[in-house]
């Protein structure tokens, strides 16, 4: 009678688990009941009381530094499966363990775990980010335990949110965590880190950096007379924006473009001086999240000079609601919560070029996740 070890020799880095993969026989006449693992402290016996670190009949006992820590992945022994996961590795797990059958006899095959020191990183998962609209970043920390969950940090700006573990149990899990943000200008080329802890002393980590596309003018503003005036605003969007140049607040348009705007004007004479402005744009991304007890609606809009966001529902509410304005470049966010029970919610952006319109469209948020200002952390396991 034998076993058989799908390795003979393990290696696993501290903080994650060892699935020891083994298939035994054993004679007609015996009944597997329950099985016993014991780790090897010297080159004498083995199978002794004081180095059991597994016993599925009566797990008190197991060693008090293995207890909770071993599992069998096949609790039914007549399917002759022996395998185990050890979870939390720890550096003195190091060593050899062998396998008993109670009530039968010891196999004298062992198996051999090495610890290495925790080298992985996690995986930090960036989607294409966009000005306006809502982004998802994801961490997964490395390993499939089902030990003690991982503490997963983002830090962001230099601020720590430590994540709650969601209560979910199984025999191979992936733990991971969630930071939804709307991006603007000002997150362009900000880096997040995401730090994973195992047993609060093994720390792992990773820094990514974002890069968020948004409306731009570039072009040399100063021109000598007799020279030509080249200024392109970029929009990257979709649908594409609708891009108006105008020149000192002046509603007959200039040009007329889509995704990209090119004003050029050659042989510049003193008259060109004055300033270049183009109609305001509701940027895609604004919208509003229909929530348990609030509605929270953002109104991302771009223009020059900067447009003025105006909430015409704030007319008609007798609510005391304040929208949230922040301003970077030529572009404007604006975030309102509002009663739930609103069906239409129109935001308009106006500046000296001309105003522009849009019913937002209103979305259900049927999560339960949790809200951090402008930003939602979650975390799961599966």
């Amino acid at each position: 009678e034998q076993v058989l070890y799908h390795h003979s020799e393990i290696t696993v880095e501290k903080g994650q688990c060892a699935v020891i993969s083994c298939t035994f026989t054993h004679p007609d006449n015996i009944k597997p009941t329950t099985a016993i693992w014991f780790k090897c402290r010297t080159k004498d016996r083995c199978d002794e009381d004081k180095n059991i670190t597994f016993h599925s009949e009566t797990p008190s006992k197991a060693q008090e530094g293995f207890k909770q820590r071993v599992s069998l992945l096949e609790t039914d022994l007549t399917k002759k499966n022996c395998s185990v996961i050890i979870n939390d590795i720890r550096e003195n797990d190091a060593g050899e363990y062998q396998f008993r059958l109670l009530n039968s006899y010891t196999y004298s095959k062992k198996v051999k775990i090495t610890v290495s020191a925790l080298t992985q990183k996690p995986s930090v998962l960036t989607p294409p980010l966009t000005e306006g609209e809502p982004a998802t970043l994801t961490c997964t920390a490395p390993g499939f335990c089902s030990g003690t969950p991982p503490n997963i940090t983002w830090t962001w700006r230099g601020t720590g949110d430590n994540i709650t573990e969601e209560d979910l149990t199984n025999v191979t899990t992936t733990h991971f965590s969630t930071l939804t943000f709307t991006p603007s200008a000002e997150h362009h080329n900000m880096m997040v880190m995401c730090q994973v802890s195992f047993q609060k002393k093994y720390q792992i980590e990773e820094t990514v950096t974002l890069n968020v596309t948004y409306p731009q003018i570039n072009g040399n503003k100063t021109v000598k007379e007799d020279g030509t005036l080249d200024l392109t605003c970029s929009v990257d969007s979709y649908p594409p924006s609708d891009i108006t140049w105008s020149k000192n607040g002046k509603s007959a348009p200039l040009q007329n473009y889509t995704e990209n705007a090119t004003l050029t004007i050659s042989n510049v004479t003193r008259e060109h001086a004055g300033e270049y402005v183009y109609h305001p744009v509701i940027l895609p991304g604004s919208g509003c999240v229909d929530q348990a007890e609030v509605m929270t609606c953002v109104c991302v809009s771009q223009g020059v000079p900067l447009p003025l966001i105006e909430w015409p529902l704030l007319e008609l509410n007798t609510e005391r609601c304040s929208p949230t304005t922040s301003v970077f470049g030529s572009s404007v966010n604006s975030t309102l919560s509002l009663p739930v029970g609103n069906t239409t919610v129109e935001c308009v952006s106006r500046n000296v070029v001309g105003v522009v319109r849009e019913k937002l469209q209103i979305t259900q948020n049927k999560s339960q996740e949790k809200q951090r200002g402008k930003y939602t952390v979650g975390q799961k396991r599966i």
